[in-house]
């Protein structure tokens, strides 16, 4: 089938001028062996309002407030274990300086009996 050259006009073009032979250089090879994905035919996709989503607008603002309680809560129980943590640091220091004292008495003691 001829395409039609007049200036102004689309050239109606057949579609086996689009098709290819394997041997042609424009011919690509398939993606994947020519194989569908198991995945790709489980994908499920929902359109909302003329855009791609998986899941309403509200929905996906109900997500992202409970994500930011949930952070919210970790940093609060991070808080209170850093401040529980540090408390306990502060008590094992004063029981380390009590034997360290201890030991300097008990070195000076050991001195004298010598």
């Amino acid at each position: 089938m001829e395409p039609e050259q007049r200036k102004g006009t689309m050239a109606t073009v057949g579609f086996e001028e689009f098709s290819t032979t394997p041997s042609s250089e424009l011919a690509l090879p398939p993606l994947f062996g020519g194989h569908i994905l198991e995945s790709e035919l489980e994908t499920e996709v929902e359109f909302v309002f003329g855009c791609l989503g998986s899941s309403s607008l509200q929905e996906r603002d109900e997500e992202v407030e409970a994500a930011r309680g949930l952070r919210q809560r970790q940093q609060e129980l991070n808080h209170r274990k850093y401040q529980a943590l540090g408390r306990r640091c502060r008590e094992i220091e004063q029981v380390n300086e009590r034997v360290l004292n201890r030991l300097h008495q008990v070195q000076r003691i050991t001195r004298r009996l010598q």
